[in-house]
This record gives structure tokens, sequence and C-alpha cells, in this order.
């Protein structure tokens, strides 16, 4: 297959390539500020760019792993939160629509609560922050694109070996080293996702021909942040002594985060046929 991987320098599009590229699959891939080698500038913004690169590759599929994910800074800028992970996905799916390609796009365990997980696909969404209502709306700008037809696959905590070293193992690797101490929050639960598992998952749906809403995320949904970052520093033989495990209300944060935002994965584990590690640790 074809693919079209936009936003391919962060963490789920770097890791969905090399996959996919392994697979036997054609990738093509975009960046926007962080370049890679290999990958072609395009900007969301420019949208006859977007339709003239559709028209040159004709991919089978086109995935959207670009998005505006910083959760505190989408609560102060709904404006930029909503551009990035509505508008933007929503004008690709369409165009996507037009050319005859597959469309993916990458929501969050943020459009739940977290007062009940984990979460099944067909629970009803209840987002509390301006993320969850933005990614939320990105769904159904893209669902409604397609006419039904897009994959939307949502996930959360997802980490793994990345070009710019942003997700949580990088960062407790990264304090911890250092001797620096860290806040983790002891009341947060959820999924921990191994990024390739996220992009094995997705081509799976991809290459069943499949549409609708996924959860695609790791076989933990109770997994506990703490527990999480003790997992690491074991791993890394690092000193876990530096923890501060505090409540995430007294971090103070401007936006509300789901507690217990857990996503189930039954559905696509009995698809695949497959179970996924709980952990794996990267270099």
């Amino acid at each position: 297959m074809k693919i079209l991987i936009v936003g391919t320098s962060g963490l789920v599009g770097w890791n969905l390539s090399r996959v996919a590229k392994a697979a036997g699959h054609e990738v093509t891939g975009t960046y926007n500020g962080f370049a890679l080698p290999g990958l072609i500038q395009l900007s969301l913004e420019d949208r006859e760019g977007v339709r003239a690169l559709l028209e040159k590759e004709k991919p089978g599929a086109v995935i959207c792993c670009s998005a505006w994910s910083w959760v505190d800074g989408c609560e102060s800028n709904p404006e930029k939160a909503f551009r990035m992970n509505r508008d933007h996905p929503g004008f690709l799916a369409a165009e996507a629509e037009r050319m005859g390609s597959r469309f993916v796009y990458f929501s969050t365990s943020y459009v739940f609560d977290g007062t009940r997980g984990p979460y099944r696909e067909e629970d009803s969404p209840s987002p509390i922050s301006i993320y969850g209502e933005a990614k939320l709306a990105g769904e159904k700008a893209v669902m409604e694109a397609t006419a039904g037809g897009a994959i939307i696959g949502r996930t959360m905590g997802v980490y793994g070996e990345e070009p710019q070293q942003k997700n949580f193992v990088y960062q407790v690797r990264k304090n911890l080293s250092a001797g620096r101490r860290m806040k983790i929050p002891s009341d947060q639960i959820g999924n921990a996702t191994y990024a390739p598992d996220l992009a094995t998952m997705t081509l799976g749906l991809l290459e069943k021909g499949l549409n609708g809403i996924w959860n695609l995320a790791g076989p933990e949904p109770d997994l506990r942040r703490q527990d999480l970052a003790r997992r690491i520093a074991d791993a890394y033989g690092l000193d876990s002594s530096l923890f501060d495990f505090v409540s995430t209300a007294s971090l103070g944060q401007p936006a509300p985060r789901p507690l217990h935002g857990g996503l189930a994965i039954e559905k696509i584990s009995d698809l695949l046929r497959t179970s996924f590690p709980k952990w794996v640790k990267i270099s």
C-alpha cells in the first residue's frame, strides 16, 4: 500500500513510518517544524500545498499524525487548539476522500472525563478540557468529511524511540540521570502505549479495510502513572527515590486531567488475534 504520513517527525508518525516500511508498504512522510532526512516539508495551513502533494503522491491511505497535543497550551488558546486538532484534520480528510484515499486520525483518551475508566469504543465521550473537546471535534469533522469511512484511533500514554526524545520515558531518564527530583501524579491511571505496537494496530486496520472508532493502546488500562515511573527507573537502573508522588490537583495545571482514562483494547486485540507486551525497554 502507498501511504502518506502527515507529521512523520513526531513520535507516532516516525514509528508508523518505520513499521510500515518494514511491512513492505511504500511510505511518503512529511514534517512541519522538525526536519528529518527524507521527509517533505508540509504545513496544513498551506491548503494548495496539501492538494498538490496528494495529487502528486496519489496515496492509498493518508495517516494524520499532525496535532497540537500540549494540553495546557490548548486550554489557554482554544482557537489554535480547534484549528490544529479539528479544522486541519477535517480538511485533510476531505481531500483524501476526494482522492479516494483511506484516512486515519489519531484521537485521545481525553475525550472522556476519566471518572469511570477503562472506556470502550461505544462509551459516550465527555471531555473536561479544551484539548479533549478539540480532539472530539476532530473525530466528528473527519467522520463527516469521509462519510464515516475513516479510522479513528484513540490512544494514550504513547512512548518509544523518537528523534525528538519528548515522551515520558525520556523525561524520566533525563531527570533521574541528572539527579533531579520529579513530581509524578499518584492519582492518574491509564495505558502506556508502545509506539510500534500502535503502528501495528493501525496498519492492521488499514490492511483489513476497516473503519470506525478503535481503542489503540497498551494492554494495561489500569496502570498507575506512579507505577509506570517506577518501572522506567528500574529498567534503567535509576534512583526512584527522586520521585515525589503527588495529587494531580496539587500540580496546579491549567487544564483538568481525566484521572482514570484508560482504554479497553479487547476489540483490536481480538481482531488481530494477538497480545501486546506490557512494557518494552527502549534504547
